[in-house]
């Protein structure tokens, strides 16, 4: 192909791809009609396009050997709802995911129905406390994983419970079962010891004799290992040399020994 007409291709095929496929109204045939109607009944699109009024559609018949079609769908602002792969001949909807939006009156809804949810899992409390003592809350619907989140704002003390329903993939709240309950303060082992370590160098160097050896040394550097649960030791390092070494109770935030 001359470069030229390489070119063109290409900026079509970039301008294909960066629009939204519902961005001008398309003309369907029957078939298409057809596969756009199936997707939208199922079980994972009905409710959220009824949330939806104005949303639009576009589809399109692959061919070849399975003989799919893909519907995307679209709201009426241009967002992204979701698409879905239909097989005509036997009106199912073989696979799709879905992008709708949890908020307004059905965020009101959903967030009652997980607290409710929460509160009436004693094995749960058990574990969290009070499913109502926190800052604020947050929920939202995972659709790559068909998983509700539920968000309670702690701080250091937040957790996010995660429940899946028993009918899958199609954003249901009936017949929730916690699946995972993560706790965000709980960082990876490598993050936490750096956050340790640093805080043992901290507390090692606010003390005097430990500052008086490491006073006017350009470069110094410092390190931390534990020795226990609770107990680190620092080592003040200078051309080489160790200069000062710290035990450090990072429990009590105190210098222990110091050589």
């Amino acid at each position: 192909m001359p470069r030229r007409g390489a070119a063109w291709l290409t900026a079509l095929l970039v301008f294909a791809a960066a629009a939204a496929p519902w961005a001008a109204a398309q003309r369907m045939t029957a078939a298409e009609q057809r596969a756009v109607d199936v997707a939208a009944r199922h079980p994972a699109f009905a409710a959220g396009l009824a949330r939806n009024p104005g949303w639009v559609a576009t589809a399109y018949g692959a061919g070849g050997r399975y003989d799919v079609y893909r519907v995307d769908f679209g709201s009426a602002s241009g967002a992204e709802l979701g698409w879905a792969q239909v097989g005509l001949d036997s009106g199912r909807v073989y696979a799709w995911e879905t992008y709708f939006e949890v908020e307004g009156d059905y965020y009101a809804e959903v967030e009652a129905v997980l607290l409710d949810r929460l509160r009436g899992d004693p094995e749960l409390t058990a574990l969290i406390g009070d499913v109502d003592d926190n800052d604020w809350t947050w929920v939202g619907y995972e659709s790559w994983r068909d998983t509700w989140a539920v968000h309670l704002e702690r701080g250091l003390d937040s957790v996010v419970v995660y429940l899946r329903p028993e009918t899958p993939f199609v954003g249901s709240l009936e017949r929730l079962r916690v699946v995972q309950v993560y706790f965000p303060a709980v960082v990876p082992v490598a993050e936490w010891l750096g956050v340790r370590e640093a805080e043992a160098v901290a507390v090692a160097f606010a003390d005097a004799r430990v500052a008086g050896a490491v006073r006017g040394l350009e470069g110094w550097t410092a390190s931390a290992e534990p020795l226990t649960e609770r107990v680190w030791r620092v080592r003040f390092m200078w051309e080489g040399d160790v200069m000062v070494e710290a035990d450090v109770d990072l429990v009590g935030g105190v210098v222990e020994a110091v050589e």
